[in-house]
């Protein structure tokens, strides 16, 4: 598992979460049925400009090292690496054998943990807030986010809220630095990552 360079920020990012369906058309009447699937993931687009020359040859390592689809990185949302609400204590999941979209915990702080659009980490998975979730005086409360759980984790496992990863891979193996002969210096470019959901 690689780790994405410190002290490069993109100038743009865009995440967003790609759902499966299928549609299914009557020939005859035009109407439709959609079928939600398993599989969702994540999808980053992340545009860099005006890198120095160290910047840029770090990056260019870093791409070299990843070796196309080959390669693993954990990697955030550089424009909401924190969340809206207060996000303090130290949060843990409350019970075993928990999936599907909603997850309960314990161990924060009482109040507006976390807003609808918060990002969190709940094992090696990255998962979006669809609601707020609000921590009762004692700590507990219930997350209600998209995509489902992959995989149950463990009862008192952590849940990671500053930064919270996934785990991504290249789109394609045509990922890289590009620039013409003109330019000597690699100051601007793009990258693209899906998640891997198989973590």
């Amino acid at each position: 598992m690689l780790t994405f360079p410190e002290g490069i920020y993109p100038t743009s990012c865009d995440w967003r979460l790609v759902h499966r369906t299928k549609v299914f058309t009557n020939p005859y009447s035009n109407q439709t049925q959609t079928l939600s699937l398993p599989g969702a993931y994540w999808h980053a687009k992340l545009q860099f400009a005006n890198l120095t020359r160290a910047q840029g040859q770090t990056l260019h390592a870093f791409v070299s090292n990843m070796q196309g689809m080959a390669g693993r990185v954990k990697l955030f949302d550089h424009a909401f690496s924190a969340p809206r609400g207060h996000g303090r204590g130290t949060p843990f999941v409350k019970g075993s054998n928990q999936t599907g979209n909603q997850l309960a915990i314990d161990g924060v702080e009482s109040g507006t943990f976390l807003q609808a659009g918060d990002y969190c980490q709940i094992g090696e998975q990255l998962v979006i807030l669809t609601s707020d979730a609000t921590a009762s005086s004692d700590g507990e409360c219930v997350l209600n986010f998209q995509a489902a759980l992959r995989r149950a984790p463990a009862d008192g496992s952590p849940i990671i809220v500053q930064s919270p990863c996934a785990v991504m891979q290249l789109k394609d193996d045509n990922q890289g630095l590009r620039r013409s002969t003109k330019s000597r210096v690699i100051s601007s470019f793009s990258l693209e990552f899906i998640e891997d959901v198989s973590t």
